[in-house]
């Protein structure tokens, strides 16, 4: 059997469950300031996106995760490939199964723990995990830059688009809640709804790469379908497996 992939269906899918995810973290903090709980029955650790190890978190991770596979799949599409850039693909399957790793076991966390260490947290660097993670974005801005400006063009503003949503929340929202934690508490309505905005540019910045990275496998391939392959005499296990075709030229 084949399913085939729609990139626009698979992203709206995601976009649902990041819609959903806000809402619910909205309506949570509007019964957290206007009740005074800090628990709401156990819903707010379960569905805060400013607490690790929760429902939002593991979607965010999935979510990184699926791009970090999708990856993968097109450096092996372009691996044999004499200007297919498989190294680049390579490098941004690897940084994105850190990404997910990290989302998932809050390792900016212990960073900026580490770094309290050597350096004031004060202001915009009171998260101080933004220090490193910062310099490691401009190096790899640089690095790929050439790479990105050789990508075809849809692709590249798909790219581009992604990249500005992400980091606007990763960082520049980031630093403003930082600044807002540092001055005034985290407890406050300005930060949560920083931290809030800042979940939801990263939920979106994610949901528009995954949307380029299958319209760039399917422009690559000339489509990209799921095939579900069971042996007819039962020896077999069967599986299931990510078919692309070549496209004509």
């Amino acid at each position: 059997m084949k399913i085939k992939v729609d990139p626009k269906q698979v992203a709206v899918a995601f976009l649902w469950v990041a819609a959903v995810l806000a809402v619910i973290n909205s309506v949570l903090l509007f019964f957290y300031f206007y009740l005074g709980d800090d628990k709401l029955f156990g819903l707010i650790d379960l569905f805060d996106f400013d607490i690790e190890g929760n429902v939002p978190t593991l979607y965010s991770a999935l979510s990184i995760l699926f791009c970090a596979a999708l990856l993968a799949l097109i450096t092996r599409v372009h691996w044999h490939k004499p200007a297919g850039k498989r190294f680049y693909w390579l490098g941004l399957t690897i940084l994105f199964v850190f990404l997910a790793i990290d989302e998932g076991a809050a390792i900016h966390e212990e960073v900026s723990t580490f770094l309290e260490r050597y350096m004031d947290a004060r202001g915009a660097l009171y998260f101080l995990w933004v220090v490193p993670y910062g310099i490691a974005v401009l190096v790899l801005g640089l690095a790929y830059l050439k790479f990105v400006w050789e990508l075809p063009r849809d692709t590249r503003a798909r790219f581009v688009t992604a990249g500005v949503i992400f980091l606007t929340g990763a960082l520049g929202i980031e630093m403003l809640g930082a600044r807002e934690a540092a001055f005034y508490g985290t407890a406050t309505l300005t930060y949560c709804l920083l931290y809030s905005l800042e979940e939801m540019l990263e939920m979106l910045g994610i949901i528009v790469f995954i949307y380029a990275l299958l319209s760039h496998l399917a422009q690559e391939t000339g489509r990209v379908s799921v095939v579900f392959d069971l042996a007819d005499d039962g020896s077999s296990p069967g599986g299931a497996d990510v078919e692309t075709r070549e496209r004509q030229s």
